[in-house]
């Protein structure tokens, strides 16, 4: 059997271990959450700015046309304008890539939470078993010193 301040010296690197991964959990965690609100944000901002610039098109349109009123050009107006859309986050290749980049970086840490919470969960069992192994060898040295 080890020694009790074998045992004890074991017990205190596994306790660190314990409290470093869940800082470290803790700290993936945040950055998760910060990664899902620049994607959300992303998501937000390109479909509001896009639908406003889209209308202030139309608008635009619409008053030149009826500005200019010159019969026989309303198809014109209406082919040159109706490419200039501002595209949103599944048609603007920039914008894609850049979702496709953030939900990368989500997968990433999602996948390091849970490594970090299953090695959180081995050093939580390994502190369990040293201290039943301490309880243990105590008791045994109680037992040893009462037979003297």
């Amino acid at each position: 059997m080890s020694s009790l301040s074998s045992l004890r010296s074991e017990l205190n690197y596994w306790n660190n271990q314990v409290n470093e991964l869940n800082n470290k959990i803790i700290r993936l965690k945040r950055r998760r959450s910060d990664v899902e609100g620049v994607k959300n944000a992303l998501r937000s901002v390109a479909s509001a700015n896009a639908g406003d610039v889209n209308n202030k098109l139309r608008l635009s349109g619409g008053k030149l046309d009826s500005a200019i009123d010159y019969s026989g050009q309303d198809g014109r107006l209406q082919a040159i304008l109706s490419r200039k859309d501002e595209r949103t986050l599944g048609s603007d290749s920039n914008l894609t890539s850049s979702d496709s980049e953030l939900q990368r970086e989500l997968n990433d840490v999602n996948r390091k939470i849970t490594e970090a919470e299953n090695a959180l969960a081995a050093a939580k069992r390994k502190v369990s078993d040293l201290k039943a192994a301490i309880a243990a060898e105590e008791r045994r040295e109680r037992e040893a010193a009462r037979r003297k």
